[in-house]
């Protein structure tokens, strides 16, 4: 397994999405292999409430189905290739069970944990269950997700996004955030410097494959990377 600069967390966005099918076990897996420290994922639930990983409101893109998962029981989204789709390889991935994913990786990564759309009660029994809380922390573009996970879990990290947020008084303030997200369009060295001043750990999302980008961030203090290009972030890193 590869290792990055210590002071620096590779976040895998989807794991490592574009060389396996993004959310998938073997996905997170082969994000560990390249050095990742987080894994991120995105949570949705099933018509009979059962708590799965997978992006999109549909399972169309990722899956050999067609539907809204939201109106799908989970016997119909277990039985669904979410390999095939990306290569013959990997046929026979499934759309993993929230629980079963963080079991499977509970003793090796932290996680970032994305609610796109879910019970949110049950998406931190879960968590609290499996026994990670302490290595996981949750943002969603979704105000009712947000306020959802700050309610049922207030001892997880929670992350808000800077172009939500626009100050530090607004992320701490009225979302109670401990930490941010920045776009590489958003960065600049003031703001990152404030965030940190205020005891917030910084992040940035960044999907292009562009070292300077990176070591602007890095310069600037950024603290996380969420990113694509794994191999990419460790070869300038």
């Amino acid at each position: 397994m590869k290792t990055t600069n210590s002071s620096h967390k590779l976040v895998c966005h989807r794991g490592a999405r574009l060389t396996a099918p993004e959310n998938t076990l073997i996905s997170m897996q082969m994000a560990l292999e390249a050095g990742g420290h987080i894994l991120e994922f995105d949570v949705r639930q099933s018509r009979d409430g059962v708590l799965y990983v997978l992006h999109d409101e549909s399972v169309d893109r990722t899956t050999d189905g067609c539907g809204l998962i939201a109106e799908m029981d989970a016997r119909q989204i277990d039985a669904l290739d979410a390999g095939r789709w990306f290569g013959d390889q990997f046929e026979g991935q499934r759309v993993p069970r929230l629980d079963v994913f963080l079991d499977a990786f509970k003793n090796i990564v932290g996680f970032y944990v994305e609610v796109k759309q879910a019970d949110c009660e049950k998406v931190a029994d879960t968590i609290r269950e499996i026994g990670v809380m302490d290595k996981c922390f949750t943002c969603s573009f979704d105000p009712q997700m947000r306020s959802g996970m700050q309610k049922f879990a207030p001892e997880m990290g929670h992350m808000l996004h800077w172009r939500t947020a626009g100050s530090v008084g607004v992320a701490i303030g009225d979302h109670g955030a401990t930490m941010v997200e920045f776009l590489e369009d958003d960065l600049n060295a003031k703001d990152v410097e404030a965030a940190l001043n205020a005891g917030l750990i910084v992040q940035m999302f960044c999907d292009k494959p562009d070292p300077e980008i990176y070591m602007r961030a890095r310069d600037y203090g950024v603290q996380q990377f969420n990113m694509d290009h794994l191999n990419l972030f460790n070869d300038h890193m």
